[in-house]
């Protein structure tokens, strides 16, 4: 079979699928597939054969409006009502009728099914012709920024909800619409945060808007302190630090959450969570310790308030590894000044390691350096710190 008849029969099939007998296009769309057909049959050359323009056709009008009418046939009904409405006088729940297409609560609710349906593109297109219709005189159109703004998020064009949203909240602040466009306005700052890409330069771009996340968040903190969205956004915030290895800010965020938020039930996670921040933070003994000292300060605050769970979380262990970690930071600070001829308050330092950290490697390594720098019968007879340590001379690091 020739390529011809192959294209042909094809576009017939696609004719007859399609067809509508109200649209009369189709009888001369047919009209002229015979013609070339015939024109086919006749032809001469062996080597052009007109089946290419049959080709294009089918790709460029039979297809595009075969895909049309597909996507415009109804939706299939509803299992189950989709919207209820309370009778007081009966004490009992009702179906609402169906809507009424071309009317202002007809077209409205019809976005509205739209949406609970899950056809996020067309519950878009309804709202927008809705918005663009009845505009925002209409005692509804908080509703139907709120339909839009969804169907967007939905959509994953995120800027556009965004814009939804935040019109639905300054203009109509006591909506019944405005708490649930907080929570999509949470979900925004999510997916930024999360590295999802939004719209810009009218869509001739797409970036990432990290920074746009923690902004949304800190907003939902300010703006509606007395919501839970508000204690969900300061979690999130500091969980996005700590998972981006910003652990001073993580360690900060964690600090606001367990003071601001004492009766949550993330109140125990966000304390042992600024702990570990603040262990995370201590980049090595060459540098300052002041995080290993926040760190052990929020150990043992998080023990104390909850021993059990510090138990399973082998807190414990931790606070031994944080005692063990700041005796060698100061044996190393006993290393420096002997490095450097300043026996004196390498003595102190030593002392230091070997009085608060005694059975620690870093405390028995200190007692041999003070043997060897001739303090050999004083670490056998005193576990105190001479007077004569030159303590008073000792300048820091």
């Amino acid at each position: 079979m020739s390529m011809a008849r192959r294209c042909s029969g094809l576009i017939a099939g696609s004719c007859a699928s399609a067809y509508n007998p109200e649209r009369w296009w189709f009888s001369i769309l047919a009209r002229f597939f015979n013609v070339i057909m015939e024109f086919q049959q006749y032809s001469s050359t062996s080597r052009f054969r007109p089946w290419w323009p049959c080709l294009l056709v089918w790709t460029w009008v039979v297809f595009p409006v075969h895909a049309q009418m597909t996507d415009s046939r109804p939706l299939p009904p509803t299992k189950r009502a989709e919207r209820l409405t309370f009778d007081p006088a009966t004490n009992e729940w009702s179906s609402v009728s169906d809507p009424i297409p071309g009317t202002e609560d007809g077209d409205l609710d019809i976005a509205r099914q739209l949406l609970a349906r899950e056809a996020y593109r067309d519950a878009r297109r309804q709202a927008k012709r809705w918005i663009k219709t009845y505009g925002p005189e209409s005692p509804r159109y908080a509703e139907a920024l709120f339909i839009e703004g969804t169907a967007y998020l939905e959509e994953g064009d995120y800027r556009a909800a965004q814009d939804d949203y935040q019109a639905l909240l300054i203009d109509f602040p006591g909506s019944p619409y405005a708490e649930p466009a907080l929570s999509g306005l949470f979900r925004i700052g999510e997916q930024y945060m999360a590295g999802k890409r939004r719209k810009a330069w009218k869509g001739l771009l797409r970036i990432r808007d990290r920074d746009g996340g923690v902004a949304i968040m800190d907003k939902l903190i300010v703006d509606y302190p007395d919501t839970q969205l508000a204690e969900w956004a300061q979690k999130s915030k500091a969980d996005y630090y700590y998972a981006r290895g910003e652990f001073e800010l993580a360690e900060d965020e964690y600090a606001i959450f367990a003071r601001e938020y004492p009766r949550s039930r993330y109140h125990p996670y966000a304390l042992i969570q600024s702990a570990r921040s603040a262990l995370a933070s201590f980049p090595g003994i060459k540098f300052d310790d002041a995080g290993l000292i926040e760190a052990q300060e929020r150990f043992l605050q998080f023990r104390k308030l909850y021993p059990d769970q510090g138990d399973q979380l082998d807190v414990p262990v931790v606070l031994e590894q944080i005692a063990a970690r700041r005796a060698d930071k100061t044996l190393d600070i006993g290393r420096f000044y002997e490095k450097t001829g300043q026996k004196s308050a390498a003595r102190y330092y030593y002392w230091q390691t070997v009085n608060r950290w005694p059975e620690s490697p870093a405390g028995l390594e200190a007692q041999g350096r003070l043997a060897a720098l001739g303090e050999l019968q004083a670490v056998a007879s005193s576990t105190d710190t001479p007077e004569d340590s030159g303590a008073t001379d000792v300048a820091e690091e």
